[in-house]
């Protein structure tokens, strides 16, 4: 159990759960991220929709897939920090695999369904290029959070 929540159990069997600030903040800092994302996967759509449209793609699925998956990848990513700050490598890995499914399944319906639209290879290097630049854009971001989140950590033990 992480260390931002004690749970307490008293004569007659009950938990008191405690929630601390550490605990509060991890929260709202999920809750932001989650909302950046979908704001991010909204504008992401709006921009997409006319090139998508223009080789038959159906936007509406893309739209939902994209969607859908904005969730499970902002909760992944946020988690994946937090258990690498804490160390947990086995909650890492199981969040990094939600969010790795969660980052790829749009795209991979723009390649499935792409298939027959016979882009031209510039849509397909575009393509590329979105994939390993918001996925190493993710992985920087949680590095530099799990670096932030262990300073804090050492400077609240030192203190």
């Amino acid at each position: 159990m992480p260390e931002s929540v004690v749970v307490e159990r008293d004569g007659e069997g009950a938990d008191d759960v405690t929630v601390t600030p550490r605990a509060t903040l991890r929260r709202y800092l999920t809750i932001s991220w989650v909302l950046t994302i979908v704001l991010f996967t909204l504008v992401r759509l709006m921009v997409a929709k006319e090139t998508l449209e223009r080789y038959g793609l159906n936007i509406w699925v893309f739209g939902a897939i994209d969607l859908l998956t904005a969730v499970p990848y902002a909760i992944g990513v946020a988690r994946v920090a937090t258990s690498l700050v804490d160390r947990d490598t086995g909650a890492a890995g199981r969040w990094g695999i939600t969010a790795a499914i969660s980052f790829i399944a749009p795209y991979l319906y723009v390649a499935w369904a792409g298939k027959d639209a016979e882009f031209p290879v510039a849509v397909w290097w575009v393509l590329a290029i979105l994939m390993a630049g918001f996925g190493g854009n993710a992985v920087w971001s949680v590095r530099r959070r799990v670096r932030e989140g262990r300073a804090r950590r050492l400077a609240a033990a030192v203190s």
